[in-house]
């Protein structure tokens, strides 16, 4: 079996970068600033506010009872983790100014990068809305 089998985190973020590439690639979204989503990501409302963007329901598969695990936690904590670490060093680190969406896809790669098995410790006072 393969990790992508094996890891629900794992088939999570890469049905998450597809998603999120459809909502890049509509050009409906170019003026949302990374500004925004490092707020979202702060506050821990990230993947509902991608959901709030398709307007559909296919985000839904991320949040609560989603059969990836407890993949918003996950997820919200492993980005909070890097925004803690590497914020304000977007353009150096992973080329990236001006579109939100392109830091979310950057971020959740990093999140691969980081490897399999690999998760965040909890964050005081921060935590998925």
């Amino acid at each position: 079996m393969s990790n992508l089998e094996q890891d629900p985190e794992l088939r999570g973020l890469t049905l998450l970068l597809l998603y999120v590439n459809i909502l890049l690639d509509s050009g409906n979204h170019d003026t949302i600033s990374v500004r925004a989503v490092k707020d979202r990501i702060r506050d821990g409302s990230i993947l509902k506010f991608l959901s709030e963007l398709a307007g559909n329901r296919d985000f839904d598969i991320f949040l609560k009872d989603s059969p990836y695990g407890e993949f918003e936690r996950y997820y919200v904590t492993s980005l909070q983790s890097i925004h803690d670490a590497y914020a304000g060093d977007e353009l150096r680190r992973w080329g990236v100014e001006r579109r939100g969406l392109c830091l979310v896809i950057a971020w959740t790669v990093e999140v691969l990068k980081l490897g399999n098995g690999w998760k965040p410790g909890d964050l005081a006072g921060v935590e998925p809305l």
